[in-house]
């Protein structure tokens, strides 16, 4: 026996006596064993009394009985993206009402990094997986295999390549309903600015978009569509510049942020918004409400999206054979930046 092991049994044997029960009815409660009947009481007076002298589980040996590390890996692709950190919130308050603990790891949407992240968690034996994948079109064999072996594994999109469960923004009807705005607000040279379609998010959004225009009897123009290779600021700007110098009346962006710079040098060209000019952004970031004009954005339902997830994979974990392909419509919230009307 370690002397980790008989430092906590001490501290069980010590319950047992300031409370004049049985050293097995400690470690039952302390286990939260469903065949022990104590009063709820009684289990209150043994944790509050366990976590005074420092008990802590030992979870490798809980894990060895139960075949479960109480553990859920977590990986996303950009780190820095308000919504990524809006998902992680979620999940651990999620997880810890659970007991579960979540492990972090992002991929800087590298596919190579990705895999690397899905191995080592898989490897560490946690109980199940979240994912928020990185680019596009690129195989991830090592999810590929999770999936075939029906480990507990979910995505925050569908994933074009792989048949994996997911609980996703519907980013097609996110790119509809800001096309349909615009129109409705009455601008006509509508364009669009993002960066380049690496992930099925981005790509969506600009198909929804266009097939908005389509269906209202109007097309995208190609001068008025422009793809941007980095999200640095000053390659956005550039391309905000080219856009304005096109004429485009009103610009759908594929995040506020990228909808914050192009506000900037509309605003330097002397555009006045939104008469002259409409803007609207992606996922209604707390930029999005802070903006000199407060911008109008597609909200993504993040609370909604990562409960509906974390469900699922909870219930992946417990066993059950589930199916989950699940898209929640976004909505759209209207502010100065559109309201032209």
């Amino acid at each position: 026996m370690t002397m980790k092991t008989c430092k906590q049994a001490n501290v069980v044997e010590q319950i047992a006596k300031r409370l004049n029960i049985a050293i097995s009815t400690v470690y039952a409660i302390l286990a939260d064993r469903k065949s022990c009947y104590a009063s709820q009481g009684l289990k209150q007076q043994v944790k509050k009394l366990a976590a005074e002298l420092g008990y802590r589980p030992n979870y490798i040996a809980i894990s060895l009985k139960k075949g479960k590390t109480g553990t859920i890996g977590l990986i996303v692709s950009d780190m820095h993206a308000e919504t990524t950190l809006a998902r992680l919130e979620h999940m651990t308050k999620l997880a810890r009402n659970d007991r579960y603990h979540v492990f972090f790891g992002c991929s800087y949407n590298n596919p190579v990094l990705e895999e690397e992240l899905l191995e080592e968690f898989f490897y560490r034996r946690v109980d199940g997986i979240a994912i928020a994948p990185a680019k596009k079109g690129v195989e991830n064999r090592f999810l590929r295999k999770l999936v075939e072996m029906r480990f507990p594994v979910m995505s925050f999109t569908r994933v074009g390549n792989t048949d994996i469960d997911y609980v996703s923004t519907d980013y097609f009807a996110g790119g509809y309903i800001a096309g349909e705005h615009l129109l409705k607000m009455g601008y006509e040279r509508l364009g669009f600015l993002g960066s380049e379609i690496a992930t099925i998010a981005v790509e969506e959004r600009f198909e929804g978009f266009k097939r908005a225009l389509v269906d209202n009897g109007c097309r995208i123009d190609d001068s008025r569509t422009l793809f941007v290779d980095t999200d640095a600021s000053i390659a956005i700007e550039a391309g905000s510049k080219r856009l304005l110098e096109a004429g485009v009346d009103a610009v759908f962006c594929t995040n506020d942020r990228v909808a914050l710079i192009f506000m900037r040098k509309a605003m330097e060209m002397g555009k006045k918004i939104p008469q002259e000019l409409g803007i609207i952004g992606f996922d209604d970031s707390d930029i999005a409400r802070m903006c000199l004009i407060p911008l109008t954005s597609i909200r993504q339902k993040i609370a909604e999206t990562t409960g509906q997830l974390y469900a699922a994979l909870k219930k992946k974990i417990q066993g059950e054979k589930i199916s989950c392909k699940l898209r929640i419509k976004p909505q759209l919230i209207v502010r100065e930046s559109t309201k032209r009307r």
